[in-house]
């Protein structure tokens, strides 16, 4: 059974497919001695793209995707590389563990990114890969959560997903209080104004609010965005998938793929 794992792992490690990930992962962690034996790889992982990073320890689904393919949304990835160029800019909101924030750095030389992840523990991963990357000074990571209302609000935890870690809805209470920024108010304090290129937004539903506190900022800079789009996560926000691609299209943006869990979106005047 050990033999076969390693056999299905050194596979994984050379998928070159989209098509099969879901499935390979969530067969791991359905069968424990695998899920356990993925589990307690060094937290340590080296990337397919050859720099090494933190993941959260333990069975937490990026960190074992990480673990077990040596990269994640190879769409998105390439995406984000195909719109930042070298010496660029790049925020990554909802970093989580900073694959991206990581790849773009290691692989956009002079580009600067700014990763924002309000979760503590794994906000500390990241400056940890950082540090390990010599990349201070071209990666800074905030620990703030982007919104629409400014303050110190409720976070929910996930256990096993810390991908799924988000604000709390209206009226919920969370596990942890974040501190929320509204980025056009935060941003207007950044001078010069930082050049970016891509916005990559993950944050598990609330995208739309934190969309509408950027609107001088996109209408401004028209970014490429990437932005998460499922509607059971959207509906906690009084959003859907349908609101959240008029938003983005009515400040002039247009599709520039097929949609998958993510919408990709360019502007015709960037």
């Amino acid at each position: 059974m050990r033999r076969f794992f390693q056999v299905y792992w050194a596979l994984a490690r050379v998928w070159p497919f989209v098509r099969g990930r879901d499935f390979m992962l969530r067969n791991i962690l359905r069968r424990p001695a695998w899920r356990d034996a993925l589990a307690g790889r060094s937290s340590r992982v080296q990337v397919r793209a050859g720099f090494s990073m933190c993941v959260n320890p333990g069975n937490d689904f990026i960190s074992m995707g990480l673990k077990l393919f040596g990269n994640i949304e190879p769409v998105t990835e390439a995406f984000i590389l195909a719109h930042v160029p070298p010496g660029g800019g790049f925020a990554d909101i909802g970093a989580n563990v900073g694959y991206f924030t990581l790849r773009v750095a290691t692989g956009r030389p002079g580009a600067t990114v700014h990763a924002f992840e309000p979760n503590p523990p794994i906000a500390t991963l990241l400056e940890e890969s950082v540090q390990l990357n010599g990349l201070r000074g071209r990666v800074i990571v905030n620990r703030l959560a982007v919104g629409n209302v400014p303050g110190v609000l409720p976070f929910c935890l996930h256990e096993t997903n810390t991908g799924h870690s988000r604000l709390a809805a209206d009226g919920a209470t969370g596990d942890i209080q974040v501190p929320v920024i509204v980025w056009d108010e935060w941003w207007s304090q950044q001078r010069p104004e930082p050049r970016i290129h891509c916005v990559k937004m993950d944050i598990e539903g609330a995208e739309l609010l934190a969309l509408h506190g950027m609107t001088g900022f996109l209408q401004r800079q028209k970014p490429a965005l990437i932005v998460e789009a499922y509607d059971h996560q959207l509906r906690e926000f009084g959003c859907s998938r349908e609101k959240l691609q008029q938003f983005i299209l009515g400040l002039g943006y247009q599709e520039a793929r097929p949609a998958d869990g993510n919408f990709y979106f360019t502007h015709p005047l960037a």
